[in-house]
């Protein structure tokens, strides 16, 4: 187990955070890092939960889910999300279909399109609705690697 933890850490991932809403209209939010493209026709996403985690039913069970793509810069959201704090406080958030952060330039929102068993996670496909995307420029990615965050940036050569 510990051969395969240490080859994982190599294998950097996006970091993102997740919002939605719960059974009552609270707003959900958490950092996930098993993230990544399924289909562009029709426009899939997979994502990975981790059974343990506290709003794991909540997300799986929701109408809607808006995936954040976070930049460098954003570590702090990142570690926010993954922390037991009031997560939202302080976020500039739109209240629509899902709640989103409107200070993350890359949102993601998608319809729960299936869940499968993924050993202690559950992975979850996401049918994409809407995309908030700019069109300049690429500042990079935020990634998990090595155990803590990363940039991500294309060097052009």
């Amino acid at each position: 187990m510990a051969t395969f933890r240490r080859a994982m850490a190599q294998l950097p991932a996006p970091l993102t955070v997740l919002t939605c809403y719960g059974p009552d209209g609270e707003l959900i939010g958490l950092t996930v890092n098993a993230v990544c493209s399924v289909s562009m026709s029709p426009p899939l996403v997979l994502v990975c939960l981790n059974r343990t985690n506290f709003s794991h039913d909540m997300v799986v069970d929701s109408e809607r889910i808006c995936l954040h793509v976070l930049e460098p810069g954003q570590q702090e959201l990142a570690v926010r999300f993954a922390s037991p704090v009031d997560r939202f406080s302080g976020q500039n958030v739109r209240h629509g279909a899902v709640p989103e952060l409107t200070d993350v330039r890359v949102r993601i929102t998608c319809t729960p399109d299936g869940v499968r068993d993924g050993g202690d996670h559950t992975i979850l496909l996401g049918r994409v609705v809407e995309v908030v995307s700019p069109e300049n420029g690429d500042g990079g990615g935020l990634v998990w690697h090595h155990r803590g965050p990363a940039q991500a940036i294309r060097r052009v050569s």
